[in-house]
């Protein structure tokens, strides 16, 4: 198939350093958090960067923080202008943000204050990722852009077969993302120029992940494949037997684990899954004792750590998926986890954000938001979550 790039002449509104969205500084609000506690923001140096959706490009959720423990106090608060349907990224200090408006958004990490704000359609836009001094973005309308991280001018853009809604990701200058139309493909990550394509056979509207020179993906017909990295070659294929979409897979300790079941169109089949990385085996499954959907883990060591709707997150052993402990919280929770340190991020449609103590599964804090949630990044000391009202929470720092 064949691929066109351009390189600089996207044409965009850009603004300034203004803050030309509100943002509102917070200085305390509900929390469980004792009154004396406290936990300072740190300035990024790069250790803290979370460049890439789920914190890189294996999505294994875990993230370097630190992220607040003690202190789940609001710090700031963007409200973007449009619905927020993706994770932020952070790199250097500066926070990088999708709207479903089709706007892009860049502000500190440490005040909330704007840098620059470039509308890139009318459409849907995936998480960014940060490679190279660049902002790269897929669009449900055409294709792959790159931005300029420090000012959001365009550098090039990918024309694509389909709606990119997945986050896109990068390993040593490839760029690879997928396609509503089920082509994957991997650009060279300075210029867009086409390295490889492959077809997996079906739709892809999660995000893929790259881990050991394999590109993962999980498709909208209930299959997982893996591609070799270097060309796209098919490496295996499995089929989970479950109708419906397979969310982004996380690749983790010679395993790839994924969801399914997500948004079938006849009766689900909710499962968390467990493959062989190298040979695409089914290892085990996970089903919530309700059948409710549950959602990629987060894995850190010997723990998978896993969301549901049915109210609960859960810790599974990652060799045998057999259940280490459950917590139950104050709602569905239809986003993935994050981990940073000890401690596990999330929150619930029932309006709140929380820590959960990843050894226990003990509640650390629980802070109040608005809106349905998407998935959360942790770093300077702060949870960083957005919503489907088009608010952008940093909560976990007090304020000078």
């Amino acid at each position: 198939m064949r691929r066109s790039y351009v390189l600089s002449i996207v044409p965009l509104a850009v603004s300034g350093c203004v803050a030309l969205s509100p943002v509102t500084p917070v200085h305390g609000g509900p929390s469980s958090a004792a009154p004396n506690a406290s936990a300072s923001v740190a300035t990024t140096t790069g250790l803290e960067d979370v460049p890439t959706y789920r914190g890189d490009p294996a999505r294994d959720g875990v993230m370097p923080g630190p992220g607040p423990i003690a202190d789940s106090r609001q710090r700031w608060k963007l409200t973007a202008d449009g619905p927020i349907r993706s994770t932020p990224v952070v790199a250097e200090g500066v926070v990088y943000l999708a709207a479903g408006s089709g706007s892009l958004y860049a502000v500190g990490l440490s005040t909330g204050r704007q840098r620059w704000l470039v509308h890139v359609s009318t459409s849907n836009l995936s998480t960014p990722d940060v490679v190279g001094g660049m902002l790269i973005v897929g669009t449900t309308e055409d294709g792959l852009r790159a931005f300029d991280a420090k000012t959001g001018e365009p550098r090039w853009s990918v024309a694509a077969d389909g709606p990119v809604s997945g986050a896109p990701a990068d390993t040593d200058g490839t760029v690879v993302f997928a396609t509503g139309a089920g082509t994957v493909e991997a650009v060279d990550a300075a210029t867009g120029g086409e390295r490889w394509t492959a077809n997996v056979g079906a739709p892809v509207y999660s995000s893929l992940a790259i881990g050991g020179g394999t590109v993962v993906v999980g498709t909208n017909e209930g299959s997982i494949v893996a591609l070799e990295l270097g060309n796209g070659a098919v490496r295996w294929k499995t089929n989970t037997g479950d109708i419906g979409r397979v969310g982004t897979p996380a690749i983790a300790g010679g395993r790839v684990f994924a969801s399914t079941g997500l948004d079938a169109s006849g009766p689900p089949s909710h499962h968390i899954i467990a493959l062989d990385a190298g040979m695409g085996n089914a290892l085990w499954r996970y089903t919530s004792p309700t059948g409710a959907a549950v959602y990629t883990p987060a894995v850190s060591g010997a723990q998978a750590f896993v969301t549901s709707e049915d109210e609960s997150v859960v810790a599974l052993d990652v060799a045998t998926g057999t259940l280490a402990w459950r917590a139950a919280v104050d709602g569905p929770v239809e986003i993935v986890p994050a981990i940073a340190g000890m401690a596990i991020y999330a929150a619930s449609n029932a309006g709140s954000a929380f820590a959960l103590e990843s050894a226990t599964g003990r509640e650390l804090w629980r802070s109040p938001i608005r809106g349905t949630p998407y998935g959360p990044t942790v770093a300077g000391g702060l949870l960083l979550i957005g919503t489907d009202i088009g608010e952008l929470d940093a909560i976990g720092g007090t304020l000078p």
